[in-house]
């Protein structure tokens, strides 16, 4: 082997160990390196997980704190609601010992008029202590007046009872007196129904017997037509006659009734329903009671007392025929006698 060759050799066996050497430093370098990082990864893990439980322990902490915050909120309203309440109650206190104090005050002035009133009644107390003597006088007077009093109402008392009595007996008599009288009247009745089913038998007999002329109950009844034109209360001629014969037939008939029956003569006037107004009649009332009036003047003239004879009219408002035809009307215009007792 050459020099060169050799030398070529040693010197490749020569940088073996150097870089033998520097690959194991390198080696280590990258150990220690991995340790390192290791050993930081697991502190750094450490570290967050510490981190992490600090962070939730922080975020319980700051919920709690928030809880804490929203009670305190909450019991901060509720304090200033309490304090809203106790400064209305405090004011409605303070009304109430206003309220109090103006009692207390009025009270004070009632109290401080009872007490006059007191003084007041203790002088009127000692005033009536002085005047019981007097009284006691005026008490002892009128017992002695009642004494007297009562000795008089015995005594009227007798008297009412007589009075009583005495009433009593009078009662009786007014009732025989009533019934006697109530008889009496009741014969003067049935003699007046006699004389007039006389009085009327005997007109009837004078007048004759005439379709316009009809005794209804206790009337006689004559057509206004006998006596009367159209709207008029001036008598007929033929009026006249007929009334003259009654006339003479009362008068005949007057002098048989005993005085002591009270008799007069209606004249009652009628018209139909149909109006009227006219210069001299404003209704058929005003036209009813003038012929009425009209009858009574003329039996007054024939001799008839006046004071037995009576006018009424009636207008239209008693009708005998409710009907509206000629006829009906007819039948109401009418002059009604009747014969009655005052």
């Amino acid at each position: 082997m050459s020099y060169s060759a050799r030398r070529a050799k040693r010197r490749s066996l020569d940088i073996w160990p150097g870089y033998v050497d520097a690959l194991s430093t390198m080696l280590m370098m990258v150990a220690l390196v991995l340790v390192i990082m290791m050993a930081a990864q697991f502190a750094l893990s450490n570290a967050l997980s510490t981190r992490e439980t600090q962070m939730a322990e922080l975020a319980m902490r700051l919920q709690k704190l928030t809880d804490a915050l929203n009670f305190e909120k909450s019991t901060a309203e509720q304090l200033r609601g309490a304090k809203a309440i106790l400064e209305d109650q405090v004011k409605k206190a303070q009304d109430e010992a206003s309220a109090i104090r103006n009692r207390l005050t009025e009270s004070e002035g009632k109290l401080s008029g009872l007490m006059g009133e007191r003084d007041a009644a203790k002088r009127e107390m000692e005033k009536a202590f002085q005047e019981t003597s007097t009284i006691k006088v005026q008490l002892a007077d009128m017992v002695r007046q009642i004494e007297d009093l009562n000795k008089k109402l015995a005594l009227l008392t007798a008297d009412l009872a007589t009075a009583k009595s005495s009433i009593a007996d009078k009662e009786v008599k007014i009732k025989d007196l009533d019934a006697k009288l109530k008889k009496k009247m009741l014969q003067k009745v049935e003699e007046l129904s006699e004389y007039r089913s006389e009085f009327f038998g005997r007109l009837r007999k004078a007048l004759g017997n005439r379709p316009d002329i009809k005794v209804v109950g206790d009337r006689f009844v004559f057509q206004s037509e006998v006596f009367f034109q159209s709207a008029s209360a001036d008598l007929q001629d033929s009026g006249k006659e007929q009334l003259a014969k009654l006339a003479e037939t009362l008068k005949e008939l007057a002098k048989t009734i005993p005085k002591d029956i009270n008799w007069i003569l209606n004249v009652i006037g009628h018209t139909d329903k149909r109006p009227i107004n006219s210069p001299q009649f404003r209704s058929n009332w005003e036209l009813s009671a003038a012929r009425a009036i009209s009858v009574v003047k003329f039996l007054a003239e024939q001799g008839i007392p006046p004071e037995r004879l009576s006018a009424t009219g009636y207008g239209e408002y008693q009708p005998t025929d409710p009907g509206s035809d000629e006829a009906a009307l007819s039948r109401n215009r009418r002059i009604e006698l009747k014969f009655n007792q005052k």
